[in-house]
């Protein structure tokens, strides 16, 4: 009732019945065409309605995945961030130590004794700011084939900062341990300069 009463004040409209005047003005396959054409914008609109309802929801999930994916860089970026300030922790913290004290903290954390850890040969590497390289030679004696593993891992990914360069493993006289001679990079802050009194 309600949609006839509502086309009903259309009809009554000046608009609709000049429309109306004009459509009955038309011969027969004049208002064929004007009845396809009808049809024919109707599917058109529709088409055009749905391809933008598509579009609007593709480009929401384009969206939604570079959100995402910008998450993710902030985080990677986050970590990073957090990786170095450990790193700038260990420069500082490394200042004060020797790396024969750095080494048997190493060798202790797996279970070894101090003296299990020899530096055959230390010299300085590159200099970079307020870094410094050292180039070190280090022999393990007498350890388990794990504990030594642990430590090879640990040089790599401990603090202060250093890389494994080279490895010769032997089997020592114990039965079931190894002696490992490892060259190393290390890198600690540079020890502050203080200035001569006048």
């Amino acid at each position: 009732m309600a949609t006839n009463t509502t086309f009903d004040k259309i009809k009554e409209q000046e608009w609709f019945q000049q429309l109306s005047n004009s459509y009955q003005q038309l011969t027969p396959d004049q208002q064929n065409y004007v009845k396809w054409g009808s049809m024919g914008g109707g599917f058109l609109l529709g088409f055009y309605l749905i391809f933008s309802v598509i579009q609007s929801a593709n480009t929401a999930k384009t969206d939604y995945y570079q959100k995402q994916e910008l998450a993710q860089v902030l985080t990677q970026a986050n970590d990073e961030i957090r990786r170095l300030k450990g790193q700038n922790a260990g420069f500082a913290q490394g200042t004060p130590q020797t790396w024969l004290t750095v080494f048997q903290g190493l060798a202790s954390l797996q279970g070894l004794p101090p003296d299990s850890i020899e530096i055959l040969k230390e010299s300085p590497g590159a200099a970079q700011n307020v870094i410094q390289e050292t180039l070190l030679e280090v022999k393990v004696k007498s350890a388990p084939i794990r504990q030594l593993v642990q430590m090879l891992y640990t040089i790599d990914h401990g603090s202060p900062p250093m890389k494994l360069k080279g490895l010769i493993i032997e089997s020592s006289a114990a039965e079931g341990l190894l002696n490992a001679k490892l060259n190393i990079s290390g890198y600690m802050a540079k020890p502050e300069k203080t200035e001569k009194a006048k």
